[in-house]
């Protein structure tokens, strides 16, 4: 009789053409190191009087859905997956340029994942609906880019795993990043520098906050909705003679920054991130990264007017085509 064994288990994934129709899975998913699906279904044990002391004595199924959560590393052609999936199906301009930004007036109009886990030997399971519902990138020193996410869906259902290959990416490294960008609010997005040594880490957080909606006639949640978007970029800075100022005037006072950062591996390999946003939370005096006294500040997402946003990305991978 098969087992299955945790190095067998894989990640696959399928592009939908709507939100309840499954798909067979066309990509293996790099980067993905876990990888959570669960059923969320509502089931109840109904009481009335006539079991009295015994309790219920009527099940019912009240309601199927489903989620999970991811985690692992990005690469600079397989983060379009989950931008897609987040911001909203990029159409690639120019030498495979996708622009990605957090919606103002309309809900984006997302890639939506049929994602696939399970082993050939035994079975799968497919989370058919994928949506995140949050998502993290964080930089840190002599790492790789890491990401995670909460997700929805609208069920879990038995599936089984394609054959098929292994994709060539290159991962998103802290070497790569360079160019921090560090402006008043009242200044131009991308233009004052910030020495690379600066930042001892970087951590976005974007949140869509999207839940899953019930209709009548049916058991699974069909529809979803957005509520407002939130986001946070909390930043460790190394206090010294030049962070100082901006210290200061975050204990003085109201302190709002526009931040950019560039990870650049080949001129066909980039990933622009722009955050503008206010400091909403104390800042700890000190703390301290391998001996080195620095100040962690988180900014709370606010929208700019000439930035027109608080949030873009640009991703460049010389990949045409997402399968």
């Amino acid at each position: 009789m098969p087992l299955a064994m945790t190095s067998e288990v894989r990640a696959q994934a399928g592009t939908q053409v709507d939100y309840t129709t499954a798909v067979t899975p066309t990509v293996s998913l790099r980067g993905i190191e876990e990888l959570t699906l669960n059923p969320a279904n509502e089931v109840e044990v109904l009481m009335d009087m006539t079991t009295g002391m015994a309790g219920g004595s009527q099940a019912v199924m009240k309601g199927i859905s489903g989620a999970g959560s991811m985690s692992g590393w990005g690469s600079y052609e397989h983060l379009a997956y989950w931008l897609d999936n987040l911001l909203g199906q990029a159409t690639p301009t120019g030498a495979f340029i996708r622009s990605y930004a957090v919606p103002v007036t309309t809900a984006p109009t997302p890639r939506i994942l049929s994602l696939v886990k399970g082993t050939s030997a035994v079975g799968a399971y497919q989370l058919v609906g994928a949506l995140l519902q949050s998502f993290t990138m964080r930089f840190e020193q002599r790492s790789q880019l890491q990401i995670s996410g909460d997700l929805i869906g609208v069920k879990l259902q038995a599936d089984t795993l394609e054959a098929l290959a292994i994709p060539a990416v290159n991962p998103i490294m802290s070497q790569h990043l360079s160019g921090f960008k560090w402006d008043a609010w009242t200044g131009t997005m991308g233009t004052t520098a910030l020495d690379d040594c600066y930042i001892r880490f970087a951590e976005f957080v974007i949140t869509p906050d999207r839940q899953s909606r019930p209709c009548f006639g049916t058991l699974s949640a069909d529809q979803y909705i957005e509520n407002p978007w939130e986001g946070t970029l909390e930043l460790g800075l190394e206090f010294n003679s030049t962070t100082k100022a901006d210290v200061d005037a975050i204990v003085g006072g109201l302190t709002q920054r526009q931040v950019q950062m560039t990870a650049t591996d080949t001129a066909a390999r980039t990933l622009k991130l722009q955050f503008a946003g206010t400091v909403v939370d104390d800042v700890n005096i000190f703390d301290d990264d391998d001996g080195v006294v620095t100040v962690n500040v988180k900014l709370q997402s606010t929208y700019h007017t000439t930035f027109a946003n608080w949030f873009k990305a640009v991703l460049t991978n010389a990949v045409a085509t997402l399968t």
